[in-house]
């Protein structure tokens, strides 16, 4: 599995590289607090939504805490053979801690 790191991400996102962010998590829990820009698509709905993922750029899968994003990370590259995948470390917490201490995170 290809993994980024939070300031690995930053970086990228900042000079404008296609990045699609896909937060994983329930609504209710994306709504709380979420990478700005990432599309919320929880984990239980991804196979019906497949159609909403980029293929063209980078895909960066976000979960809570960097460990459901590998499920989701396999279906789609076996599944579906997407080929830019990458994986948060440390999901959402991991960010938060480093670029937004107030987010609430769960």
């Amino acid at each position: 599995m290809r993994i980024i790191t939070p300031a690995e991400l930053k970086v990228r996102m900042d000079k404008g590289e296609n990045i699609q962010v896909i937060d994983i998590r329930e609504p209710f829990n994306f709504s709380a607090g979420h990478i700005e820009g990432s599309l919320n698509i929880c984990q239980r709905d991804i196979p019906d939504n497949v159609h909403q993922i980029q293929r063209v750029g980078n895909v960066v899968i976000v979960c809570a805490y960097g460990m459901k994003s590998d499920q989701v990370y396999i279906y789609l590259r076996e599944k579906h053979k997407f080929k830019n995948l990458l994986i948060l470390e440390g999901g959402l917490y991991d960010w938060s801690v480093m670029f937004d201490p107030k987010m609430v995170v769960f």
